[in-house]
């Protein structure tokens, strides 16, 4: 490999608005040199992503899951080379250069760096030699340790799967096939704040624990969900308070499209012309409203594509409730909602619904606040044409929306697929028509009250 090989330093965070401006000045050397900084931002509440601007080539904003993170910063990166480095993690001096050299080693496509954490305490310096022998003899990194990896050869293993923990396990696996893996022995800088805030023989024990149920086949999805749980009940144990009770209310979130002329229902325009089909979406979607309302038992948000200031959504929704969907496709968007809905305080389970169901009705939505009330993981509304018309959950779950083929009849059974494989507990309801084609408009008329002024 030749030295001027271009690196791309991705860098998922979330919520980080207190370290990012620092570590990221540490990097501006390698953007002077021609490199170039990507952070991909998983939904911060906090001001990261305005902080960060200036100082990065790329930002990003997807769900909150790391892999997914990851992934759509080696998407969008330029570089021949891929450097994942957690927002936490100091690199040494000249590691781009650390980076070539260690590649440039006969049939060595990817690597990492040896880890050091930043308390200088004797137990953490042990923690840290543990990590890198570990990882030596296992050709298996972690994520503190900035795995490095030829953008081919990423692409080559598929990327980060989708999985809610141990993306960092499942990839070093996947390249340690396909190619021998390099070690850098300058050392990166780990912050060593997760160890003390957590306490080390719990932290250690927590970790090795999750391994071993990894290895024994656990799904990720329940490790994480395991993981976040004795982490708050640590941190619980740490403080000697009891945690704050909150109300389990549900909220719906109502995916809309902003009401303009020739941009809503076009499938439909061959047969309604461009104004009809306005007024037929508008129409829609006000019914999904007061359907909603009408159902009585949960709260409204609007998640629009552009202009939360529209007269037609201040209309219909509180203006403190509308959202900008935020993402690239489909999943990404609902990924992102459901994430920062479900992150409000006494949320305890969402709703997701279109405006082009006008067959969904209050008891429809009943029956799926009621399963998600008597503890299924996630709620689903098949549609007839293989994709969905309803989608519940009680906990974020990114890896559900990636790798599905939107827009297509392969939807729900790619949906059920992934269900299937993260070994959640789902209900489905009664399939419902929605109108997204010429033929569908004449069911408008088995409507109570029909939708007949724009038919």
């Amino acid at each position: 490999m030749g030295e001027r090989l271009r690196i791309s330093f991705i860098l998922p965070v979330l919520n980080e608005a207190g370290i990012v401006a620092a570590q990221l000045q540490g990097l501006q050397v390698y953007r002077q040199q021609g490199h170039e900084l990507l952070l991909v931002d998983g939904g911060s509440k906090d001001n990261t992503v305005e902080i960060a601007r200036p100082l990065v080539d790329v930002i990003a904003v997807t769900g909150p899951s790391r892999s997914l993170q990851m992934n759509r910063g080696a998407e969008l990166a330029s570089g021949e080379i891929l450097l994942f480095l957690h927002i936490d993690t100091s690199l040494p001096e000249a590691a781009d250069q650390a980076i070539v050299a260690a590649l440039a080693q006969d049939k060595l496509r990817w690597g990492w760096f040896d880890v050091r954490l930043s308390n200088p305490a004797l137990i953490y310096r042990i923690i840290a030699n543990s990590m890198n022998l570990r990882a030596r003899l296992s050709s298996v990194c972690t994520g503190d340790q900035a795995m490095f990896v030829e953008k081919s050869l990423f692409i080559e293993a598929q990327g980060f799967p989708s999985i809610a923990l141990m993306e960092d396990v499942a990839i070093s696996k996947r390249l340690r096939r396909l190619a021998r893996p390099a070690t850098v022995g300058s050392k990166v800088e780990a912050a060593s704040r997760r160890w003390q805030q957590k306490g080390v023989l719990n932290t250690i024990w927590l970790m090795w624990w999750l391994r071993l149920q990894y290895f024994l086949g656990v799904s990720p999805e329940r490790l994480r969900r395991r993981y976040y749980g004795r982490v708050n009940g640590l941190q619980r144990q740490a403080s000697g308070s009891v945690p704050r009770q909150t109300s389990n209310s549900t909220r719906i979130l109502v995916f809309a499209r902003e009401p303009v002329l020739g941009e809503v229902k076009t499938r439909l325009q061959v047969k309604l012309g461009a104004q009809r089909c306005l007024e037929l979406y508008r129409q829609m979607m006000g019914r999904m409203i007061e359907t909603i309302k009408a159902a009585g038992s949960a709260e409204l948000d609007l998640w629009v594509t552009s202009n939360i200031s529209h007269e037609y959504f201040v209309s219909l929704c509180n203006k403190k409730n509308i959202h900008l969907q935020v993402g690239n496709d489909l999943g990404q968007k609902m990924a992102h909602a459901l994430a920062q809905t479900l992150a409000m305080p006494g949320v305890g389970s969402v709703l997701i619904v279109g405006t082009d169901c006008p067959a969904m009705s209050s008891s429809y939505l009943h029956t799926a606040l009621s399963a998600l009330e008597q503890q299924f993981d996630v709620v689903i509304g098949p549609a007839e044409d293989g994709g969905y018309v309803l989608l519940g959950m009680r906990t974020p779950m990114p890896e559900l929306f990636t790798g599905i083929d939107w827009g297509t009849d392969r939807v729900l059974p790619q949906t059920l697929a992934r269900l299937d494989g993260l070994a959640l507990r789902y209900k489905l309801l009664d399939v419902l028509w929605d109108v997204d084609r010429p033929a569908d408009l004449s069911r408008l008329l088995e409507l109570e009250p029909p939708l007949l002024e724009a038919v």
